[in-house]
């Protein structure tokens, strides 16, 4: 996805956001430098040709220069990490035990996406999860993606976050479950950006026990300037199924025509721009198969 008006702002917003987060006394004028920074980047590039992935990718590796640190968020990453694990058996009871076990579990990967697990707020993980519902899928097109895994072999799953990947395990627990013979691949981030889920963070979770993890690229999305082969070859198969985790990775394949028809999208509407394009509200839960031009 190219970028949009809505995405300018939020650029320099991220920055500000990454740097309170991170380093909470950091002085105003290093966070002036690396917006300005920001600015130069945009303005040396053709704006209505590059992708904000790739922007995300440019602004979140210059926050880990600035602070001396290839992977900043490294300690958040592992807490939600150990923080969702925690709850991992009673999730998965509660899905293994639901009327559509599938449905279900496509809705708690969904939520995964939606819990800031390094937020000083208390949250109650099994309250939200007991409480959600299929219903709250605004956009909801499981039959379709029902139908697509009826009829393929194999299935990718572009994760999204370390935290929601405990979530996404679970997803693919009972995915195996009810289509052994459907060969499931997981990519991750093949290098540290943000809090996205990399291989260790596959491994820790015990994701790689059950499935093959490949790496996509070191971006906040797709990078297919540098993406690995293996996912290449995914991407570009006409055969298969695609299910594809998060706000990055659908910014990334939105308006590409792909050979891949069987493309799905599972995330959470996250800002103005996702309610724009989905005609929904922020913070709605979607499942939306990709079609020509989307």
């Amino acid at each position: 996805m190219k970028i949009e008006p809505e995405c300018i702002g939020c650029f320099f917003n991220q920055i500000l956001k990454a740097f309170k987060l991170l380093k909470p006394d950091i002085s105003n004028d290093i966070i002036l430098d690396a917006q300005e920074h920001i600015m130069k980047f945009l303005l040396e590039k053709d704006i209505k040709k590059i992708t904000s992935p790739l922007v995300g990718k440019y602004l979140y590796n210059l926050v880990g220069k600035i602070l001396g640190d290839d992977d900043p968020y490294a300690h958040l990453k592992n807490e939600s990490n150990h923080t969702a694990l925690k709850f991992y058996n009673k999730i998965k009871e509660f899905v293994e035990k639901a009327n559509n076990p599938i449905l279900e579990a496509l809705v708690v990967s969904a939520l995964g996406n939606t819990i800031d697990f390094a937020s000083q707020h208390k949250i109650d993980i099994l309250n939200d999860i007991e409480e959600i519902s299929p219903m709250d899928l605004i956009i909801n097109d499981y039959v379709e993606f029902k139908k697509s895994l009826e009829s393929t072999d194999r299935l990718v799953i572009l994760l999204d976050n370390a935290g929601e990947i405990v979530f996404d395990k679970i997803l693919v627990e009972v995915l195996l479950y009810f289509y052994p013979n459907i060969k499931i691949i997981c990519a991750v981030r093949s290098a540290p950006i943000i809090n996205d889920a990399t291989i260790e963070d596959a491994e820790y979770i015990g994701l790689t026990d059950l499935v093959k993890v490949i790496k996509s690229s070191p971006a906040p999305g797709i990078d297919f300037s540098d993406i690995s082969e293996e996912l290449r070859k995914y991407l570009y198969s006409k055969n298969g199924m695609i299910l594809s985790k998060g706000q990055g990775n659908f910014e990334t394949l939105y308006g590409l025509e792909i050979p891949n028809k069987n493309v799905f999208y599972l995330l959470k509407a996250k800002c103005n721009l996702m309610e724009r394009i989905f005609k929904v509200k922020v913070g709605s839960l979607i499942l939306k198969k990709k079609i020509f031009g989307f």
